[in-house]
């Protein structure tokens, strides 16, 4: 098993799912990080939303810039699309589920 360098030191962020509720997966995962001081790059995906606890939200993956760590708090049924296409596209090389 390979650790890559990204899951420990991220350039940047996406949490896929990231809301505005705190008591959600995404929301909480996305409260941590801003809170406790990750200096890199913060995106978040809700098509619902276009800002989340104060960063920007893009509507979907094919939307974001490239991203080191990918966390995927979605529906499992949207989770292997998401992935091939932060993989394949965003050149995405870590991801937390």
């Amino acid at each position: 098993m390979i650790l890559r360098p990204e899951l420990f030191n991220p350039q940047s962020i996406v949490v896929v799912g990231g809301s505005k509720d705190s008591s959600k997966p995404g929301g909480k995962a996305l409260q941590n990080i801003l809170r406790h001081g990750y200096e890199g790059k913060v995106y978040a995906v809700n098509p619902k939303e276009s800002r989340v606890q104060g960063i920007p939200s893009y509507p979907d993956c094919e939307a974001l810039p490239h991203v080191d760590l990918a966390i995927i708090a979605i529906a499992a049924a949207y989770v292997e699309e998401t992935i091939r296409i932060l993989a394949n596209e965003k050149n995405c090389k870590v991801f937390i589920l």
